[in-house]
C-alpha cells in the first residue's frame, strides 16, 4: 500500500504529462469501441437481410447441387427431391424452429425486346415462402406471388432498370426442361421488389410454383432445396450439426447462412483483424509515450530515488513503484476512454447511421442498402480494451524502471 500511494503521489506531480499520455490512450479506446461497433453492426444488418431476402438459417439439399452452385454451373434439375416424412419430421422438432419451405431453382435467361440476361428462378409456394422469407415487405410496384398457380413473375428492381420493364409488360424465360429440351415461358411482370440484396435485385426471379412443374416437365412437390427459418441466427450453425446427425443422409448436405456466404464471413475477419491492427498502431504510440514519461520521471527524481534506496527500499520496490505509475496511466487512459466510448456507443446503438449516408451501401458484398446500422454495446470489448491498455502500460515500463532502481544511492543523491 506504501508503494502505491508514492506511486500515486508521483502520477499527478507531472500532470501535464500524464493528461497528454493518458490521452492517446483515450483516442486509442474510443476508436476501437467505436470502429468494433460499427462493424458488429454492419454485419449484422448485413446478415439480416440476406437471412430475410435470398439464405436462410438453414438449408437442406444434394451435395451435387450445392457443388455445381458455388461452381458457378447451371442448376441440375436431376438433383430434385421429394421432402419426405422423416425429414420434415426431424426437422419439425428442431429447437427454435420458425418455419420451413421448399424451393425449385432453376437456372434460365430472361428476355425482353432484343437483350436477354441469366438470371436464378426460384420457385415459390407462397404461403410459407411468405414464413420463411420477408421479399413482399420489399415490393415497390404491382404484386406479389400470392397464390400456387399465379401468373406472371416477380423481379428486382435491378433488373427492371437494365431491361427497361414495368409492371404489365412482357418477358420470356428460356431454359432447358427436364427432358433436355429447351422451353420458353412467357408472361406479364406482376411485382418489382427492392432488397437490400443486389443479387436479389439483379439476379433472382420469383416464379409460383405450379408454373414452374408445368413448363419443366417434373412432377409437383418436387424440389431441390428445404430451407429453414429459426428465431436466432447465432445458433444455426449448432442446429445444422443436430440436424445432419438426425438425419443420416449422405445423399443430403446441410448448411447455415455462414457456409453459404463464406464471402461475407471472410470479410468479416479480415476487418476484425484490420481493426485490431489500427488498435496496435495506437497502442503502439501509447508505448512510446509511457516509455518516455518512466524514463523522464527516473531522470527527474534520481536524487529521490537514491534517497529511497538509501532509506531501505529494495531494487524490486523502486521498480514497482514505476510500474504502478505506468498502470495508473494506463488505467485512467482506458477508464476515461470505456466511458467516453460507452455514451457514444449508447447513441450509436439508439440512433444508428445510414449505410446509404456513409456510402457501404454501394459495396457489392455488404447487402445493407436502405438499411440503418446500429452499435453494438459489447461488454467483453470494454473488459479486453481495459486489460490490454493496462497490460501494455506495464509492459511499456519494465526497461526504464529496472534501468531507474540500479542507480547507486551515493551518485544518485548527489546527482546534478
Amino acid at each position: 500500500m506504501y508503494l502505491l500511494k508514492i506511486a500515486f503521489r508521483n502520477l499527478f506531480r507531472r500532470k501535464k504529462r500524464t493528461f497528454i499520455i493518458s490521452g492517446l490512450l483515450v483516442i486509442a479506446v474510443i476508436i476501437f469501441l467505436l470502429l468494433e461497433s460499427f462493424l458488429f453492426g454492419m454485419f449484422d444488418l448485413a446478415f439480416e437481410n440476406i437471412i430475410d431476402v435470398s439464405t436462410p438459417h438453414l438449408e437442406i439439399a444434394r451435395e451435387e447441387l450445392i457443388a455445381e452452385t458455388e461452381a458457378g454451373e447451371d442448376i441440375p434439375l436431376e438433383e430434385t427431391f421429394y421432402p419426405e416424412e422423416e425429414l420434415i419430421s426431424e426437422v419439425e422438432t428442431l429447437e427454435s424452429l420458425q418455419a420451413y419451405t421448399g424451393l425449385l431453382d432453376f437456372s434460365a435467361d430472361f428476355i425482353a425486346g432484343r437483350h436477354e440476361f441469366p438470371v436464378l428462378v426460384r420457385s415459390i409456394e407462397p404461403a410459407s415462402f411468405g414464413q420463411v422469407f420477408r421479399n413482399e415487405d420489399y415490393l415497390v410496384a404491382g404484386d406479389f406471388i400470392r397464390d400456387s398457380e399465379d401468373d406472371g413473375v416477380v423481379i428486382g428492381d435491378q433488373l427492371a432498370r437494365f431491361f427497361d420493364l414495368e409492371v404489365g409488360d412482357f418477358y420470356t424465360l428460356r431454359f432447358q426442361d427436364d427432358a433436355g429440351s429447351l422451353n420458353t415461358l412467357q408472361g406479364e411482370v406482376r411485382g418489382i421488389i427492392s432488397t437490400p440484396d443486389p443479387e436479389v435485385n439483379l439476379r433472382t426471379v420469383y416464379i409460383a410454383s405450379a408454373q414452374s412443374y408445368l413448363a419443366l416437365g417434373i412432377e409437383e412437390d418436387l424440389i431441390n432445396r428445404l430451407v429453414i427459418r429459426l428465431d436466432n441466427r447465432h445458433i444455426a450453425a449448432d442446429r445444422a450439426d443436430e440436424l445432419s446427425l438426425a438425419v443420416q443422409n449422405n445423399d443430403f448436405t446441410i448448411q447455415s447462412y455462414e457456409d453459404t456466404n463464406e464471402m461475407l464471413v471472410s470479410a468479416y475477419a479480415w476487418n476484425t483483424i484490420e481493426i485490431y491492427f489500427i488498435l496496435g498502431l495506437f497502442l503502439l504510440v501509447g508505448i512510446i509515450g509511457i516509455f518516455t514519461a518512466i524514463v523522464l520521471a527516473a531522470i527527474e527524481r534520481v536524487e529521490e530515488i537514491g534517497m529511497m534506496k538509501a532509506m531501505g527500499l529494495k531494487q524490486s520496490e523502486i521498480i514497482k513503484i514505476l510500474i504502478y505509475e505506468a498502470a495508473g496511466i494506463g488505467l485512467i487512459g482506458s477508464l476515461i476512454g470505456s466511458f467516453i466510448g460507452l455514451l457514444l456507443l449508447i447513441v450509436f446503438n439508439i440512433y444508428g447511421v445510414s449505410a446509404d449516408l456513409i456510402g457501404m451501401a454501394d459495396i457489392g458484398i455488404f447487402p445493407i442498402e436502405g438499411g440503418r446500422i446500429h452499435g453494438a454495446i459489447n461488454l467483453s470489448s470494454f473488459l479486453l480494451i481495459i486489460f490490454l491498455v493496462i497490460f501494455v502500460s506495464i509492459i511499456a515500463s519494465i526497461i526504464p524502471a529496472y534501468w531507474a532502481s540500479k542507480k547507486n544511492p551515493a551518485e544518485a543523491i548527489h546527482h546534478k
